[in-house]
């Protein structure tokens, strides 16, 4: 089973000559540390890539990356697991650690599926970089809707029992207000990531109308860095598209940041 690109082209670049580039140009200075957990933007990379590679390169990247993000398009089940052979990126295949996969499902919680997978971007754009940072990594790809908190926490606890490791939670913050109130909602959602405050991240959201896609894998890979003894968040910056596109009308909101 071969996951051919969907957004490559759109919303980065097809051939690897312009990936490695890309990514070269935005590496920040520094070693990378052992982290538990990443979060990472997935927009186009025009607005957020530099970010996901700024904060991918502060972390080592193992063997082995659980990678979770929303579910945009809304087919499949509530919690897509891609099953098995590998995702096509410009750097070369990813393989899929289905070894990994069947530990997952032995949950009912967790469904393997294609069809939430077929041309979702969230977890797409991600790869190009993981594979930059370590050409033999494996992944276990996961796409979520919107569950609730209870559910949510007892899929990472599933998680946490087991495989340790890296979970990189892709998510986009506030989507298409102007710059200013963008700057408000990514802070209150900023304070409870920086926090490791999984409930409170869940309600404000909706208390506050904010439009963070990725809110339940947060939540996820919050629960899942506590369990593997995480206490420290790491923030590594914050941005909108507006610093990009020159439009602060309508904005979308990115942030890196690590857990160890």
């Amino acid at each position: 089973m071969h996951r051919q690109a969907a957004v490559a082209g759109v919303f980065y670049p097809a051939d690897a000559g312009s990936v490695t580039e890309f990514i070269k140009s935005s590496l920040p200075d520094g070693a990378p540390e052992k982290a538990v957990g990443v979060v990472v933007p997935h927009a186009g990379y025009i607005y957020s890539g530099a970010t996901a590679v700024r904060t991918l390169a502060r972390v080592k990247i193992p063997d082995t990356v659980i990678l979770v993000g929303p579910n945009h398009t809304g087919a499949g089940p509530s919690i897509s697991v891609y099953p098995e052979g590998s995702w096509a990126t410009p750097l070369g295949d990813v393989p899929v650690d289905s070894v990994l996969v069947d530990k997952f499902c032995e949950n009912p919680l967790f469904n393997k599926d294609t069809t939430a997978h077929h041309s979702e971007h969230s977890l797409e754009v991600i790869l190009p970089i993981l594979k930059y940072f370590n050409p033999d990594v494996k992944v276990v790809c996961v796409t979520v809707k919107y569950i609730n908190l209870e559910t949510a926490e007892t899929a990472a606890k599933h998680i946490a029992d087991v495989t340790d490791a890296l979970f990189v939670i892709s998510s986009d913050l506030n989507h298409f207000e102007d710059a200013e109130i963008t700057e408000r909602k990514d802070m209150a959602v900023m304070e409870k990531l920086l926090e490791m405050d999984m409930n409170g991240l869940y309600y404000i959201v909706p208390e506050e109308n904010i439009s963070m896609c990725g809110v339940v894998p947060a939540c996820m890979g919050i629960r899942y860095c506590q369990a593997k003894g995480a206490d420290t968040a790491v923030f590594v910056e914050h941005i909108h598209s507006g610093l990009v596109s020159g439009d602060n009308n309508r904005v979308v909101g990115y942030a890196g940041l690590y857990y160890k």
